[in-house]
């Protein structure tokens, strides 16, 4: 199943952190976090997103979650993965 994942960077500067959001589930996706992931890069920090199986831009059938630990288990690849410009900062 593809996962969308999203990334909010400041301009001009190296990130001071990286910081992973997940969002609630049901009606909830990474659109809902454009507004503080925008305020953050702005701040001088990287903000990394990604939507759940069946939620937003990802696969699946919209808000249905077959298996809560399958959702869990996504989100540290997600988080792994998504940083490749920024393996010096501490993603943990």
């Amino acid at each position: 199943m593809k996962l969308f994942t999203c990334v909010w960077k400041p301009v001009k500067q190296e990130p001071k952190a990286l910081l992973f959001l997940c969002h609630c589930y049901a009606m909830e996706s990474s659109i809902t976090m454009n507004s503080a992931a925008t305020r953050l890069a702005k701040t001088g920090f990287a903000f990394y997103g990604m939507d759940y199986e069946g939620h937003g831009k990802s696969e699946g059938l919209s808000g249905y979650i077959s298996n809560f630990d399958d959702l869990v288990a996504d989100i540290p690849e997600a988080a792994r993965s998504g940083n490749p410009g920024h393996r010096g900062l501490n993603s943990e």
